[in-house]
């Protein structure tokens, strides 16, 4: 059996969250060759990616992670579906971005929306392991979509990958996945890099950890590392949140 690698550009790495829809397309370009290290003929490869600057802005301004509620009606409901309209549009423009970026090295890689596959937080794969099975690299990205309760919500890169781990681990030997962030892994209360987060400290250190200083509709890094920590107590799985911009000290997630 192959393994699976599984990688998540962060929205803060490949965007300047300071600024609306500023894509970085150098660093961009800098993680697809470091990407193009990891596939080999016994690894099958997934990468995912936030929205940073693009979606985050129209998101936060509509307030579309509410979804559409009962008080929404009339005008204001407009505007929550304009906003939702905008936000998925915004999406896909930073994915067609690092999607061209990729193919410029002559990566074999194929944008999957994720609101065409994730309802209910059900998963359709079959599409995306076809993909891999005959060399394709699937790129995913953050992205709404739809619910029964709440017309649609906000679904991060994380919990797409997440989803996808879960659901295609049974192909696979080992699962490893990399997070690419704008920090030298997790930080604790004096600001150096905590070298691993189990369940057992990870009690402990919470407190420490804080979300991003940009606008984040996506929770920020604590929703990462308790996505993270979900995932490795279900699958026997290896998980690194290191730095996208430059070389540093990483964190590893893990069981024990």
């Amino acid at each position: 059996m192959k393994n699976l690698i599984l990688v998540k550009l962060g929205g803060s790495v490949i965007t300047d969250k300071s600024k609306p829809f500023t894509a970085r397309t150098d660093v961009i370009k800098k993680l697809a060759k470091q990407i193009i290290k990891l596939k080999n003929k016994n690894t099958d490869l997934i990468v995912g990616h936030g929205s940073g600057s693009f979606a985050h802005t129209p998101a936060a301004k509509y307030a579309v992670a509410e979804g559409v509620t009962l008080r929404d009606v009339g005008l204001h409901l407009d505007r929550k579906i304009w906003g939702f309209s905008l936000t998925a549009d915004a999406a896909i423009q930073i994915n067609r971005i690092v999607v061209s970026e990729f193919l410029k090295l002559k990566l074999k890689v194929v944008s999957f929306a994720p609101m065409s596959f994730i309802y209910e937080k059900k998963i359709i794969t079959g599409h995306i392991k076809k993909a891999l099975d005959i060399g394709i690299i699937p790129v995913i990205y953050g992205d709404l979509v739809m619910d029964k309760k709440q017309g649609f919500h906000i679904n991060s890169g994380e919990a797409t990958l997440d989803l996808l781990a879960k659901k295609l681990s049974k192909f696979y030997k080992k699962i490893k996945i990399i997070y690419y962030t704008d920090t030298n892994g997790v930080y604790d209360a004096n600001g150096k890099t905590i070298e691993k987060i189990t369940p057992k400290n990870f009690k402990e250190i919470q407190k420490y950890i804080t979300g991003s200083k940009n606008t984040d509709v996506t929770g920020g890094m604590i929703l990462k590392v308790e996505e993270s920590l979900k995932l490795v107590k279900s699958l026997d799985a290896e998980i690194y949140i290191m730095n996208g911009l430059s070389r540093g000290e990483r964190t590893k997630i893990c069981k024990n």
